[in-house]
């Protein structure tokens, strides 16, 4: 009777062991390597933060680090350069309870070789005082010569957009930009309350042909 017990006992533990074995996930499983458009996104991102926040908080010398060369060459090198982003700075200069720009990616690509590309959006939130909040939405090009790892840019709001093609004339043609705009948040929810209310129009009765 004892060794039935105890052979019953054996075969019960190993059954549990196996179902333990099956059911608890394996942590030596090596994770998925990261894909190519990933590593450069997040890059492209980081970057694109570190030349926003070195024009919000006038940082130049970063700033310029991070900027296309091209763009630099198209005002006449850094001195001209810093002459211009320094002037649209201090004309739409941020005020003190502001944050830099929120980011977000809109466009990636690559020529299949090193080269990747992308355009940025970036978000400014501002008060005016006459028509309320703001949201702001202009866009950065960025460049990366070493498959997606460092990244430069132009900033498109600074020009205009048929005028990138000479500040970087290496612009992939198929990489679409947007137009940069401008959102009074207030008026267009007012503008929507307004729409809300009124009644809806009346439909007209349909008037049944008589059958002969």
């Amino acid at each position: 009777m004892r060794i039935v017990t105890c052979a019953l006992f054996i075969c019960l533990s190993v059954i549990v062991y196996a179902q333990d074995q099956t059911t608890t996930p394996s942590t030596t499983d090596p994770a998925l390597p990261e894909s190519d458009t990933a590593i450069a996104t997040r890059n492209a991102l980081k970057f694109g933060d570190s030349l926003t926040r070195a024009n919000f908080y006038a940082e130049w010398d970063t700033y310029l680090s991070l900027t296309e060369p091209s763009a630099i060459k198209y005002y006449g090198g850094k001195d001209g350069f810093k002459e211009h982003v320094t002037t649209i700075h201090y004309h739409n200069e941020p005020k003190t309870e502001e944050k830099p720009e929120k980011l977000e990616m809109r466009a990636m690509m690559n020529d299949g070789i090193e080269t990747w590309q992308c355009v940025i959006e970036k978000v400014r939130s501002s008060w005016d005082e006459t028509r309320g909040n703001v949201k702001t939405y202009t866009y950065l090009v960025g460049e990366s010569t070493d498959n997606g790892i460092t990244w430069k840019f132009i900033d498109v709001s600074h020009n205009s957009l048929v005028n990138v093609i000479y500040i970087m004339p290496s612009v992939f043609s198929k990489l679409e930009i947007p137009e940069g705009k401008m959102i009074y948040i207030d008026e267009v929810a007012a503008q929507e309350a307004a729409q809300a209310a009124q009644p809806a129009p009346k439909k007209k009765p349909v008037v049944k042909k008589s059958t002969k």
